[in-house]
């Protein structure tokens, strides 16, 4: 079928990819200002290329539910920039080569937008599925982003791991679990002094109140609740950042699956 302008013209399929993509370069851009973030167009064109992979990998596994080009740009890539200004107020105490790992990264959501645009973090994107592991690592390849690594294993696992257990600046996790799940998996992960950045939605204050003490008893201590409006979206992103202030107790995480299973109540 041939593809039409507005104006009923036939218009060849290469420029309306093109006018498409300059479309989407146009959205990035835009709903990052938005935010106050400044992109470069290097930036851009990794999220075009990345948005790229994505698209191919849809039609063998499923990434991501969200399908339309739009959708995964303002629900997605967008969504995952919003945590950015809160980063880089970190980096005043760590320096821009702090170590974040990204619990649950699934399509790379928050880890690899994130890694884009502050290329000098040392990034960690933990998945357990291999479909996953194996769209990240050519993702990552791509993109050709240093110091990015990818770990198929569990959270409950790394936990309990030596080399892991407490050695991360920020822990990650975005649309994983409820909060007192999320706190179990993240908190053993982060460096005392450190933070955990949940991404939550309109639940944010009831998971809060269901989990302060469970979120205490890890050794974190909420720090602050920012709400971040992303252009072109009808939600509001609540982020919450959950201080390290004390060692998480050496019981926990418990064993893979329990977690979720049999949630925390304290």
């Amino acid at each position: 079928m041939d593809i039409k302008n507005n104006c009923g013209k036939a218009v060849e399929e290469k420029k309306y990819s093109t006018i498409k993509e300059n479309n989407f370069r146009k959205d990035i851009l835009i709903g990052s200002l938005a935010m106050g973030i400044n992109l470069t167009t290097k930036n851009i064109d990794d999220f075009i290329i990345y948005l790229k992979t994505i698209q191919e990998y849809q039609k063998k596994i499923n990434i991501t539910s969200t399908r339309e080009s739009s959708d995964i740009i303002n629900k997605h890539f967008l969504d995952s920039l919003s945590c950015v200004q809160l980063i880089n107020r970190e980096s005043k105490n760590f320096g821009k080569k702090q170590k974040i790992i990204d619990v649950g990264s699934g399509a790379g959501f928050p880890g690899i937008p994130i890694k884009i645009l502050l290329p000098e973090t040392k990034m960690t994107l933990l998945e357990a599925r291999k479909n996953k592991k194996e769209f990240l690592d050519t993702t990552l390849g791509r993109l050709g982003l240093k110091n990015t690594f990818v770990l198929q294993n569990r959270a409950e696992n790394l936990g309990k791991m030596k080399e892991h257990r407490e050695k991360y600046h920020i822990v990650l996790s975005r649309a994983v679990a409820p909060l007192g799940i999320l706190a179990e998996y993240c908190l053993p992960l982060c460096k005392i002094g450190g933070i955990m950045i949940a991404f939550k939605g309109s639940s944010y204050w009831e998971e809060l109140n269901l989990n302060q003490r469970v979120v205490e008893k890890l050794g974190g201590s909420l720090e602050s609740i920012n709400l971040i409006k992303i252009l072109n979206s009808i939600h509001v992103r609540s982020i919450l950042i959950i201080r390290k202030t004390n060692l998480t107790p050496e019981n926990f995480p418990r064993r893979n699956g329990i977690p979720q299973k049999r949630p925390l109540c304290f």
